[in-house]
């Protein structure tokens, strides 16, 4: 039970996390920004990650935040 409270409490902060990512870039849910913002957010994105990766306290925490960042993953060729 300690462990399902734990993991529990790591997800949310994760979901807060994400959702304070989409409010600050505005994308949303499923990494869609408008044609208009695409720059826009690209950059803030960028900028934004630089930011996480400067503060971040570790480097395999840095390794995560360079394997799960929201907008990197995306297919801009497809």
């Amino acid at each position: 039970m300690r462990e399902t409270r734990k993991l529990d409490e790591e997800q949310r902060g994760a979901d807060e996390t994400l959702e304070a990512c989409q409010n600050l870039i505005d994308f949303g849910p499923e990494g869609w920004v408008p044609a208009e913002r695409y720059e826009e957010a690209m950059a803030c994105s960028k900028q934004l990650k630089e930011d996480t990766l400067a503060a971040a306290e570790s480097e395999e925490e840095r390794t995560r935040i360079e394997a799960h960042w929201p907008l990197d993953d995306m297919d801009e060729e497809k």
